[in-house]
C-alpha cells in the first residue's frame, strides 16, 4: 500500500444535496489526516464545488444509458488510480461497484434517501440490490442506528460486516439565544414527500400554528403543489418559498426554531446543522432524529405526520425561555461531541484499516 492510502468516493449524484455534502465533506476531512481521496461523480455541482476547494475529482456518468459501461470505467479509474478502496455511497453507486468486480478493497455506505423516495414496486428492486451489495461489499456503514436496523433486519444484510458510522458535519457559528426573536420556523429539504413539508403547511393552520411564519429552503419537485397547498390552506402570507439555499448559515440565523417533519429520514443532516447553529429543532420521531435529539436534552421530538404536534409545542417551546435557552446552548457541544466531521472521518479511517486488513 502506498504511504498515503488512495480512496475513490464514488456517488451517482452531483446535486447539492446530502449524499455529495457528505462525500465532499469525508474528502476534505481524509485530506487532511494525510490521506489521498478522490471523488468520482457525474458532471455536475459537486464536481465544480471540488475543484473549488483543491479535491480531486474524476466524472462517471450513471445515468441509464451509462450504466452499462459504468462499471468497467470504475473498475479502469480504480487501477488507473491505484486506489488502495473503493467507498461507494448509497444505492446506485453501490450497484456500479459491485459490477465493476474489481479487486480493490470495498466499502459502501447505505445512505437510503432513494428508498423512500420511490414507488412500492422499485423499492422491491432496490431490496434485491441492497442484498447483493451486502453480499459482495468488504464492509459496509450504516448513517445511523435505525440503517443498521433496516440493513440488517429488513434486507438482510450480515450484522457483523455492517458498521455504524454518523454523518459529521463542519459545525456553523452557535448564535447564543436566550429566548427567540421572533416566531419563525424553518424547514431546510429536498421538496420531496417523505420529508414532510406539506405537513409543515398545514401546523400552520393549527391554534397553535396561527402565529408562526415558515420559511422553506431547498428545490424538488414538489414546489408547485406545495405552492399550490399553501393557497388552499390560506397560509400564503405566512410562508416563505426561499429556493436553493447556499448560504445555511444565514438561513438558520433567520429561523427561531428548526422543524424536520420528515415521514422518513435515515439520519437527519439538517438537524444536526441547526443544533450546531444554536437553532432549537422540533423533529419527527423518524429513523435516525431520535439518535440526533436525545429528547428532551438536546430537542423535541412529535409523532410523526402530526402537524397539530408539530405547532403544539413549538408554540410552548417559543413561550419557556429557560428551555428555549437550553437547548439552544446544548445543540453546539452535542455536534461537536458527536456528529463532526473529523470524528466521522476518523471512525470510517477505521472502517477502511479493517478492510485493508480482512
Amino acid at each position: 500500500m502506498h504511504h498515503q492510502p488512495r480512496v475513490l468516493l464514488v456517488i451517482a449524484d452531483s446535486s447539492r444535496t446530502g449524499g455529495p455534502e457528505h462525500v465532499l465533506t469525508l474528502a476534505r476531512e481524509l485530506g487532511a489526516a494525510g490521506w489521498e481521496a478522490a471523488v468520482v461523480c457525474p458532471d455536475g455541482d459537486l464536481r465544480g464545488r471540488c475543484s473549488a476547494l483543491g479535491v480531486l475529482s474524476f466524472e462517471l456518468a450513471t445515468g441509464a444509458r451509462d450504466l452499462a459501461l459504468a462499471p468497467v470505467k470504475l473498475r479502469h479509474l480504480a487501477r488507473r488510480y491505484r486506489a488502495d478502496v473503493i467507498h461507494s455511497h448509497a444505492l446506485r453507486a453501490g450497484s456500479v461497484a459491485r459490477r465493476a468486480r474489481s479487486s480493490t478493497p470495498w466499502v459502501h455506505t447505505h445512505h437510503l434517501d432513494a428508498w423512500f423516495t420511490s414507488s412500492p414496486l422499485r423499492i422491491r428492486a432496490h431490496r434485491r440490490e441492497l442484498r447483493r451489495i451486502g453480499q459482495k461489499a468488504d464492509l459496509q456503514i450504516a448513517v445511523s442506528t435505525s440503517v443498521f436496523n433496516f440493513v440488517t433486519e429488513t434486507v438482510g444484510c450480515a450484522r457483523e460486516r455492517v458498521r455504524v458510522v454518523p454523518n459529521g458535519i463542519d459545525p456553523l457559528l452557535a448564535r447564543s439565544r436566550s429566548q427567540p426573536l421572533g416566531s419563525t420556523v424553518g424547514v431546510l429539504a429536498s421538496l420531496v414527500p417523505s420529508k414532510g413539508i406539506d405537513l409543515a403547511l398545514m401546523a400552520l393552520t393549527t391554534p397553535a400554528g396561527r402565529g408562526l411564519r415558515l420559511r422553506v429552503g431547498g428545490t424538488g419537485p414538489e414546489l408547485a403543489s406545495l405552492l399550490d397547498l399553501a393557497e388552499q390552506l390560506q397560509v400564503s402570507s405566512r410562508v416563505s418559498f426561499v429556493g436553493e439555499v447556499v448560504d445555511r448559515q444565514a438561513f438558520f440565523d433567520s429561523c427561531d426554531v428548526v422543524w424536520v417533519p420528515s415521514r422518513r429520514e435515515p439520519f437527519g443532516l439538517v438537524a444536526c446543522e441547526a443544533l450546531s447553529a444554536g437553532v432549537p429543532v422540533v423533529a419527527s420521531r423518524v429513523g435516525g432524529l431520535p439518535e440526533i435529539l436525545e429528547a428532551p436534552r438536546y430537542g423535541v421530538l412529535v409523532a410523526p405526520a402530526h402537524p397539530a404536534g408539530l405547532a403544539s409545542v413549538t408554540a410552548a417551546l417559543l413561550t419557556d425561555h429557560e428551555r428555549y435557552s437550553r437547548l439552544s446552548e446544548a445543540g453546539p457541544e452535542r455536534v461537536r461531541q458527536r456528529f463532526s466531521a473529523a470524528r466521522m472521518a476518523a471512525l470510517t479511517r477505521g472502517v477502511y484499516r479493517e478492510a485493508l486488513t480482512g
